[in-house]
């Protein structure tokens, strides 16, 4: 959960992360994350431009199962605070954890809820 910060957008930071600190290729965290090859590489390289170094990790209690964001309708996003919401969590803990406002989380889960 700590990759996910402001300077990057959630699929561009899930995406370098992926591919630097996992070492997959385009295809393997496109099959994994359900989306284009040719749009998780475009994504990355956006994301390379934004934040040249590495994303660093630190520990968390929470980890995130890959299988959360194989719903193509969801954005990564949407997926990460639908699956935060399961486990019982606020939306100001949601929020101090992905550094968003918790108006902006409970905006972005009322409309994941809607699709």
């Amino acid at each position: 959960i700590e990759i996910f910060s402001k300077k990057l957008g959630a699929l561009e930071a899930i995406s370098k992360y992926m591919k630097e600190t996992l070492n997959m290729n385009y295809r393997e965290i496109a099959e994994l994350l359900n989306r284009d090859e040719r749009t998780i590489w475009t994504t990355y390289n956006k994301a390379r431009k934004k934040q040249p170094e590495s994303i660093k990790i630190e520990e968390t209690e929470i980890s995130l199962p890959l299988s959360i964001f194989k719903n193509k309708k969801l954005t990564i996003l949407e997926s990460v605070i639908i699956y935060l919401k399961q486990k019982e969590m606020k939306y100001i803990e949601i929020a101090d954890l992905l550094n968003r406002d918790q108006r902006n989380i409970w905006t972005i889960y009322s409309r994941a809820l809607k699709k």
